[in-house]
């Protein structure tokens, strides 16, 4: 029988802004106990990708596994590869963010290692045919690759057995697919099994390269794979099996690989990733469309015609589909352009240091969703955003200094084809935009960190159908996350409610009722105004000691057929030195006949923890009942509005300038993560309310003030009841 020779390639990370304690159980299901099985079977080469978070992580926590990793590579058991130091998805970043991120890692790999490292891991191996150019010029020569990808342009399943290469421009990589029967074998197939699959890997037999690639998180942090895996010993009888195979299976490295044979030939591959991307990206309604047509494939015997043809969309449709992913997106890339443009301007530490934070604000993880938490994690968009402030709270000090100050700028930010408005001091930054509502796309606090307006919107998901059916209950046993839907939790159903506009702050909301919390919370209150979502129009007004942005819009109050016509104005004011902004708006009545309608305006805010004691509302200095954040509840004469983040020590205010009524619901979304479906606190939505009655040409005013500061809440002393005294005073 002909020799097979193989590479057993592990990818671990971590995502930017996740939880210390869940990489640190990761490290103990996972990455240790995998590393102490390798050094058990030294005969037995392998190829680790470290991304630079988990790096950083390991530097801090477990500098010892770094040494063990330090001696495998000294003594040629592993090879180790590059990438975006961050873990970026390299098609989305500009050329200077792509070289920028390699060359990181490049250096670190080798000052750590003293490996000089020219094969990288691409990120969730999404490729776009430009990406060589890039590649090279960062030093790059190799990456594995998924085989599906080569499938897409013709290359047979049986001519998928080693490295080919690829180029743009003139530059050309070598490419080492990975072959999804591994992938779903390992390691889930009998070890016995798959190590005698690995003996004739090919359709029509032969010798050649078979890679499996994958996330090194199969091996241990997956539901059931920490007691397969090394209770049951499946790594241990897979090396064994490699091990006793003989020649019959010569395990290699890539490095290896390519001083040992040539490639197979030249292919260019189209825009993609692994199959399950392709599926992910799109649309809800196309994803049960695709499985659909899969389905009749394989019921018609097509199903390997199946693999081979029917393909999904690609990565970038995220950004698409997802407007709070869009938002992140650019802002980092405007944010890494200004970081470039002002370079002369600031201290090399200082510009070092800030680049560095907006590169980690390009880590994957928060940006896109398949059946892992993702995008829906709030704890990973504030990774994210936290990142985000970091780096342009030190480029403002490079501009500014550390004096009071306050700008204005101009951007279409999110690539729509109209400007956003930055309003800016020393504290805090705002994010306006014009053109959809008028509203508040992010909030800013420089002091904590934080965007408090870190929401996702309610949206439909492929596997919401499966929710909705019932799906299965969670188990332990060992299985392939791409399988069925599990549940990890009772009462989904219930919060399959879906959004019909993007959630923001600064939302003007009409009724014919007065607004109620649960109804907010379904889909029972209708929506008599066109302001929303729509235009309003702009001017900038720039004083000495304030800076203003007015925005207004005559739209409708639409009720049985007709409509009314209301003019509504709003005017955001911030000062220099000050944490907070204040809020002034005028309602018009401008038709030709007297208006009586409820009046709402909309913020949100995530604190992260909807549910946490020490995270709860206070209203006019007294706990609100409940005062857990997550509650739904109603307040009348509202004068004063804190919430409180008891585990950072800062308060959240809203302060109207006469009495107002108030209500509060949370978002809740359902998403997937490896081991179910589950429940996501996205934030709490705020709404100040109050009938609005005015004769033809009248006008009502509403002001309030918004604002952050440290410490704790200011409680009023509870009352004490009614005819009773204190001991003190008997």
């Amino acid at each position: 029988m002909a020799p097979i020779r193989f590479v057993l390639c592990i990818h671990n990370h971590q995502p930017v802004g996740n939880f210390d304690h869940v990489i640190e159980d990761a490290y103990q299901q996972s990455y240790l106990p995998f590393l102490e099985v390798m050094e058990r079977h030294t005969r037995i080469p392998w190829v680790l990708h470290n991304s630079g978070c988990l790096w950083e992580w390991l530097e801090h926590a477990h500098p010892e596994y770094i040494e063990r990793i330090a001696q495998g590579v000294a003594e040629g058991r592993i090879e180790l590869l590059g990438g975006g130091f961050y873990e970026p998805v390299l098609p989305a970043l500009t050329p200077e963010d792509r070289r920028g991120q390699i060359e990181r890692m490049r250096d670190y790999l080798k000052g750590r290692f003293g490996s000089d490292v020219r094969g990288i891991w691409l990120t969730e191996r999404v490729w776009e045919p430009d990406l060589p150019v890039d590649l090279v010029d960062a030093g790059v020569s190799y990456l594995p690759i998924d085989d599906t990808q080569l499938h897409q342009v013709g290359v047979a399943p049986e001519a998928v057995r080693g490295g080919f290469l690829t180029e743009s421009g003139g530059r050309s990589l070598r490419l080492f697919p990975a072959l999804m029967s591994l992938r779903y074998r390992i390691p889930y197939a009998d070890p016995i099994e798959a190590a005698g699959f690995l003996r004739d890997p090919f359709p029509g037999g032969g010798e050649g390269l078979a890679v499996y690639a994958d996330d090194g998180e199969k091996f241990g942090v997956w539901p059931g794979t920490h007691d397969l895996v090394y209770k049951k010993r499946w790594l241990d009888r897979f090396l064994t099996a490699l091990e006793e195979a003989g020649d019959a299976i010569r395990p290699t490295t890539f490095r290896r690989e390519i001083k040992e044979h040539p490639p197979q030939g030249l292919v260019y591959l189209p825009t993609g990733s692994y199959a399950e991307m392709g599926e992910w990206s799109l649309p809800a309604a196309y994803q049960d469309r695709m499985e659909k047509v899969q389905e009749t494939l394989k019921g018609s015997g097509q199903e390997e015609d199946a693999k081979l043809f029917v393909r999904g969309g690609f990565w970038r449709n995220f950004f698409a589909r997802y407007p709070e992913s869009s938002w992140m997106h650019m802002r980092s890339l405007e944010a890494s352009g200004r970081c470039r443009a002002f370079r002369s301007a600031m201290p090399t530490e200082a510009w070092e240091q800030c680049r560095d934070h907006l590169w980690r604000a390009q880590c994957n993880c928060a940006y896109w969703h398949g059946v892992f938490g993702g995008l829906y994690l709030p704890h990973l968009r504030h990774g994210i955003y936290q990142e985000l402030i970091r780096g342009e709270t030190l480029l403002a000090r490079g501009l500014h200094g550390r004096q009071p100050w306050v700008a204005v700028r101009e951007a279409d930010l999110d690539i729509d084809g109209h400007n956003e408005i930055v309003l800016e001091n020393d504290q805090l930054a705002l994010y306006l935009d014009p053109n959809h509502g008028g509203r508040l796309v992010e909030w800013d606090d420089r002091g904590a960190e934080y965007n408090l307006i870190n929401i996702l919107g309610r949206r439909p998901e492929h596997y919401h159908r499966d929710v909705q059916e019932g799906a299965a209950s969670d188990d332990t046993e060992a299985s392939t996350i791409h399988g069925g839907v599990r549940t990890k939790e009772d009462g989904l159903r219930e919060l399959l409610t879906y959004d019909w506009y993007d959630r923001a702050a600064l939302t003007d909301h009409f009724y014919d009722a007065e607004p109620d919390p649960q109804k907010l919370l379904g889909e029972g209150l209708h929506e008599i105004g066109d302001f929303v979502d729509q235009p309003y129009q702009v001017a900038i007004d720039e004083q000495p000691t304030e800076t203003s942005i007015r925005m207004w819009r005559t739209g409708a109050l639409w009720r049985n057929g007709q409509a009314q016509a209301l003019s509504v104005e709003k005017i955001v004011t911030l000062r220099p030195g000050e944490r907070g902004f204040e809020v002034r708006y005028r309602y018009r009545n401008v038709s030709e006949q007297d208006l009586r309608i409820w009046a709402a305006h909309e913020n949100h805010v995530n604190l992260l923890a909807a549910d946490a004691p020490d995270r709860f509302l206070v209203v006019n200095g007294r706990k609100a009942r409940p005062a857990r954040l997550g509650a739904v509840s109603k307040a009348r004469a509202v004068e004063s509005l804190q919430l409180v983040e008891g585990w950072q020590s800062w308060v959240l205010g809203f302060t109207p300038e006469s009495a107002v009524d108030f209500c509060r619901y949370p978002v809740r979304t359902v998403s997937l993560s490896e081991s179910g479906a589950e429940s996501n606190d996205q934030g709490l939505a705020l709404l100040f309310y109050f009938p609005l009655e005015l004769k033809m040409g009248e006008e009502h005013r509403f002001t309030y003030r918004a604002f952050m500061r440290d410490g704790q809440a200011e409680l009023r002393p509870a009352k004490r009841p009614a005819g009773r005294e204190s001991k003190a005073k008997r």
